[in-house]
């Protein structure tokens, strides 16, 4: 039986209203909650946590957020040791102030961890470089993991990797709108030579040249077949657009260009339709 974690547990008794199940090994536990009460003999995924004895019970519920996990929760109540987490279950989850990296306000959501405290008990922690690496072993470049942004620095985003390591999205790589808490999913840009991970939210540009041409062919088609975004446009403006940088935009018009299907004027793109020809060579150097 795993504290933390979803367990196939069986019913074992009824007593009242209280259900108690039993793992493979035959350790009993109560069924703290559940909609509806299990008959003998049936098998559920249940929860299981601690109650304020720490001893482990289970719920039929499962929490936003097991045992290793991290996931931006909103802060419900104050008590006198810590503030308090909804992460679905009726017993909130303890953030202790020790724990927490920075002041916190009922309404407000912080990305935690979900850790055993000395005693046995779940609980949560906003440290979150305390109890993850920053130099984290099996990763490799370009590799696609999940991220979840949770702090915003000088040069960009923290993020948890694949909930076990933290790395960082430099904020010249962001092209796109991003807040602290948001999931998404990304890469590993680099492993850096130090071990830590350099991150981004866009694969490499050989993976997203060909589906930001089709993006580009249909905002020209959208607009007449005609565009005013090109090569000399400001990457604010791009980035506003496509939500790409200047260099991958000028990539996939670069293909675009050779497949004979934009023609490239002064200040201006074109869609080629049956009836367009380009006429003689547009200089259009490829990107660095």
């Amino acid at each position: 039986m795993q504290i933390g974690q979803l367990n196939s547990l069986t019913c074992q008794r009824l007593e009242g209203d209280t259900a108690w199940l039993a793992d493979a090994s035959g350790t009993e536990l109560r069924l703290a909650d559940a909609d509806d009460l299990p008959a003998v003999g049936d098998t559920i995924d249940a929860f299981v946590f601690t109650d304020a004895n720490a001893e482990p019970v289970a719920t039929s519920r499962h929490p936003k957020v097991l045992l290793g996990g991290c996931a931006s929760l909103k802060v419900v109540a104050e008590g006198p040791g810590g503030m308090f987490l909804d992460w679905g279950l009726d017993k909130h989850l303890l953030l202790p102030f020790a724990e927490q990296r920075r002041p916190l306000e009922v309404g407000r959501a912080e990305t935690i961890l979900v850790y055993l405290d000395n005693s046995g008990r779940l609980a949560a922690s906003s440290r979150l470089d305390h109890h993850l690496p920053d130099r984290p072993e099996g990763f490799i470049d370009w590799q696609q993991v999940d991220l979840l942004l949770y702090q915003r620095t000088e040069l960009g985003y923290k993020a948890v990797v694949d909930n076990r390591a933290i790395g960082l999205i430099y904020g010249s790589d962001v092209f796109q709108h991003v807040r602290p808490g948001l999931q998404v999913n990304g890469w590993v840009k680099r492993v850096r030579e130090d071990g830590r991970l350099d991150l981004a939210l866009q694969p490499p540009a050989r993976d997203l040249v060909d589906p930001l041409a089709q993006r580009v062919l249909d905002w020209l088609a959208a607009n007449d077949g005609i565009g005013e975004l090109t090569d000399k446009s400001s990457p604010e403006s791009i980035k506003a657009e496509f939500q790409v940088s200047k260099k991958n935009f000028k990539r996939a018009l670069s293909q675009l260009y050779k497949q004979r299907r934009v023609l490239l004027e002064p200040g201006r793109v074109v869609l080629v339709t049956d009836d367009d020809s380009p006429v003689g060579e547009v200089e259009f150097p490829e990107p660095r």
